[in-house]
């Protein structure tokens, strides 16, 4: 249809409205509106948008929603509106096209966007699915400019229910969301090529899950906001392997390690860690035959313990920082055991009158000395192997810190938070070559 001087009249009799009021807004209904005028030039600058629009889906080209019955023009004062029109509401098939750029062309109710619609966005972001009430609700896909997808469930404008996510980088998410984060099971796929299956809650892992790292190392286990937390496993590459609990991504409670897990024979540890190390009561194997049952702290026997060495020789007594320190009883194979003061491995001093006892076949009795701290629990002799009174093995105030001892420390192996790359724990090794 041309619109001319001539049909202007009939231009104006397809009841176009003009509103000062938002898209979003209900205009207030008119019954028989009466006829707005519009110069040639104004017509032909307003049709001739919708007649240029290339439309998504065909049947929302101009020529074809002319056909539609109560197709009407509707002026608003950012945008315009061409299709179905009910008492002056949107009301089934139409297109917006906004001064910004922002375009929609789909299905409307009650003067909202509701049913099957696509628009695409000034940036360039693309929605194609379904409304509900003006926002996206139920199955659609939406693309950004940067060329992120997500394709599935929506709810009130949020991803919802089941749906895949794909970034930039090759990484990707296929799971249950809720209200717009992962929430429920999932397989969450980094851009360094980290995979992890299992539960989330609020875009952290969360729950029950397995993580497989690019390196080789394997998690399996229990996780709280994004880290290992509660009873869980994990296999290093290298072949060590830990069954234990976990507190913040690090090894904490009660655990067995395992140094190679392939092998025949191999070093072994099992007792308690503390912040992924070896603390509290513990046994200690070497894959010679040695064997160490006692406590520990810092990765370091210390306290009341006994070490039995593969050639029959064994030493009972105090340690300190990985030392025999204190009162023990030494005694090396085919030999008579000494008794006395050690430090530093060496005897200091020799207490004649346990030998006595040791020779009278009384069992001489070990003064076991009582640390106090606050840094780590307290385990009573009752619970070691050791027929002597309840003492209290705890750190010294004359230990060195944590950074001072070099002997047989481990990295702390650590679990960073969700929203960015957790990397693995680092290689475990033990070095116990006392």
């Amino acid at each position: 249809m041309q619109y001319t001087e001539e049909n202007s009249k009939e231009f104006s009799e397809i009841s176009i409205l003009k509103t000062k009021n938002s898209e979003i807004q209900v205009v207030q209904q008119i019954e028989n509106p009466p006829p707005i005028k519009f110069t040639q030039q104004e017509a032909e600058e307003i049709i001739e948008k919708f007649r240029i629009y290339n439309s998504h889906n065909k049947k929302f080209k101009h020529e074809r929603l002319l056909k539609f019955e109560n197709c009407k023009l509707k002026i608003y004062k950012d945008s315009y509106y061409f299709g179905q029109l009910i008492n002056g509401k949107k009301n089934g098939l139409g297109v917006i096209l906004s001064n910004n750029g922002r375009t929609y062309e789909g299905q409307f109710e009650n003067d909202r966007k509701h049913g099957q619609g696509y628009e695409r966005f000034p940036d360039g972001g693309i929605y194609d699915g379904t409304y509900i009430n003006g926002k996206p609700d139920g199955i659609g896909k939406f693309q950004w400019t940067n060329g992120e997808v997500y394709e599935g469930g929506w709810l009130n404008g949020l991803k919802h229910g089941q749906g895949i996510w794909n970034g930039i980088k090759g990484d990707s998410y296929v799971g249950e969301w809720r209200m717009g984060n992962p929430d429920g099971y999932g397989v969450h796929v980094w851009v360094n090529g980290d995979r992890y299956e299992g539960e989330f809650h609020n875009s952290l892992k969360h729950g029950e899950g397995i993580e497989y790292l690019t390196n080789g190392d394997v998690y399996k286990g229990q996780y709280v906001n994004g880290k290992p937390e509660g009873v869980g496993e994990y296999q290093w590459n290298s072949g060590s392997y830990y069954n234990g609990t976990f507190s913040n991504g690090l090894r904490h409670g009660k655990g067995l390690w395992i140094k190679d897990r392939n092998a025949m024979l191999t070093d072994t540890y099992e007792g308690e860690f503390v912040n992924d190390k070896k603390c509290g009561y513990g046994v200690y194997k070497w894959s010679k035959g040695s064997k160490y049952e006692g406590n520990f702290y810092d990765d370091l026997r210390h306290g009341f313990g006994s070490m039995y060495w593969n050639d029959g020789s064994y030493y009972i007594g105090m340690w300190e920082q990985g030392y025999q320190w204190g009162e023990g009883q030494y005694c090396k194979k085919g030999e008579q055991p000494k008794f006395g003061t050690f430090e530093k491995n060496l005897l200091v001093y020799e207490d004649q009158d346990k030998l006595l006892l040791y020779q009278s076949k009384l069992p001489p009795q070990i003064r076991i000395r009582q640390y106090t701290t606050s840094q780590r629990s307290v385990r009573s002799n009752s619970q070691r192997p050791s027929s002597h009174n309840q003492q209290k093995n705890i750190r010294p105030s004359s230990v060195k810190s944590v950074h001072q001892i070099k002997q047989g420390s481990i990295g702390n192996n650590q679990f960073q938070c969700k929203k960015k790359r957790q990397p693995s724990l680092p290689k475990q090794v033990f070095d116990c070559n006392f």
